[in-house]
């Protein structure tokens, strides 16, 4: 009788233990949905605004060009209730962010030392979801859909001060109304169409001003800002901007799209006045494993100012990305563009060259070299050239 009780107290607690594994086995970790980041970002060195008649004009200074010294958070939250369905019915939220930064700019009021602290808004939105699991769309301020131009390191890249968004309209980011969905579903050819309504630039607020809401002015010249907070110009100029892409998804080794745009925007060159664009290109980004990006991307297009000028434009932007060397990253870009007036045959062209080497401490920490040509006959036929060092440093936890 005792053997009998033994085996069957044997055969329960190994039942147990079994029971026990096998629950453990199939726990899953709730997915993350809440992530906080802020990275802090020093770049400044040698630099020749073009002014001094001897040519010779390089002076220590902080940065102006490219990536401002800044202080970026960034929180980016996704829907607890969809990741637990696994659906969404109709339509729900899936994912929202909210990123703003505090940018220091040595030159706000065009003159060295009478600089400003500014505070910025950049990619705040809500993204929604819909029973189709492709089909999305967001409401808020998003980055402009002006093809894919993706970068390795897109919020810290010095070089994204070449992207056709800023280097064409101005501004980065524009708020309204962003609607993907595939035109092609079969899993080997993925074909998506992105159709972006926005405000046309309406919180942009001249270079190098964009997206500010508030500033302070650094210089006591400047009685009614020194130290004092300014809320930035935010009066709407009847301003609107149409965007519509169709192209293989981002997560593509090898994307192509088209893109077709339309809009009156702010002009960036005189902010009294607007100006209508329209512009009809194309990109080409190739992937090759996680080491090499290269993008090209062309645009024609045209403008028509309300003082009466009629140009037609031509636009082209290259890049190179490589990881080398386990910490290493090289990239290369260059913009190039030709502005023509079709009365007077007056022609205005910009170019620059952006040559950039980064060594990678950490996800987290990095420094870069940045060195640049830039041609600009839009401002006084001046070109500005110089180096910078870039240190970028970063804490949290990012999606």
């Amino acid at each position: 009788m005792k053997n009998y009780t033994a085996t069957i107290c044997l055969l329960a607690s190994l039942f147990v233990c079994i029971n026990l594994y096998g629950q453990t086995s199939i726990k899953f970790e709730k997915q993350p949905t809440s992530f906080l980041y802020a990275q802090l970002n020093l770049h400044g060195g040698l630099f020749d605004d073009g002014i001094a008649e001897n040519g010779d004009g390089y002076d220590w200074t902080l940065a102006n060009k490219g990536i401002r010294n800044r202080v970026a958070v960034q929180g980016f939250f996704r829907s607890a209730k969809t990741l637990q369905k696994g659906y969404i019915r109709k339509v729900g939220i899936r994912n929202a962010c909210v990123a703003v930064s505090v940018d220091y700019e040595p030159t706000y009021f065009l003159n060295q030392n009478s600089g400003a602290f500014q505070f910025r808004i950049m990619d705040n939105w809500i993204g929604f979801g819909t029973k189709k699991s492709r089909i999305n769309f967001w409401v808020g301020n998003k980055r402009l859909e002006y093809g894919h131009t993706q970068r390795i390191d897109p919020e810290c890249n010095f070089m994204n001060r070449n992207s056709l968004q800023v280097r064409d309209f101005g501004f980065w980011w524009d708020l309204g109304w962003v609607y993907k969905r595939p035109l092609i579903r079969d899993p080997q050819n993925r074909i998506d169409l992105t159709v972006q309504l926005s405000s046309g630039g309406w919180l942009f607020n001249g270079n190098p001003s964009q997206g500010t809401l508030m500033f302070m002015g650094t210089d006591e010249n400047y009685l009614s800002t020194y130290r004092q907070p300014v809320w930035g110009n935010l009066k709407y100029n009847n301003t609107f901007l149409s965007i519509i892409q169709i192209g293989k998804p981002t997560y593509s080794k090898s994307e192509i799209s088209g893109f077709v745009i339309s809009g009156n925007i702010r002009d960036q060159y005189n902010l009294d006045s607007t100006v209508y664009v329209n512009r009809i290109g194309g990109e080409h980004m190739l992937k090759i494993g996680e080491k090499i990006k290269i993008g090209n991307q062309v645009s024609l297009g045209a403008n028509r100012y309300q003082d009466g000028r009629n140009l037609v434009t031509a636009q082209m932007n290259n890049s190179f990305d490589l990881y080398f060397a386990k910490h290493f990253v090289l990239s290369l870009c260059q913009y190039a563009a030709i502005f023509e007036d079709i009365e007077s045959k007056e022609r205005i062209t910009d170019y620059s060259l952006v040559t950039s080497v980064g060594y990678i401490l950490s996800k987290d920490l990095k420094i870069r070299v940045n060195a640049f040509l830039d041609r600009e006959d839009h401002w006084n036929y001046r070109t500005h050239k110089g180096i910078f060092l870039q240190l970028v440093a970063g804490i949290g936890k990012r999606p």
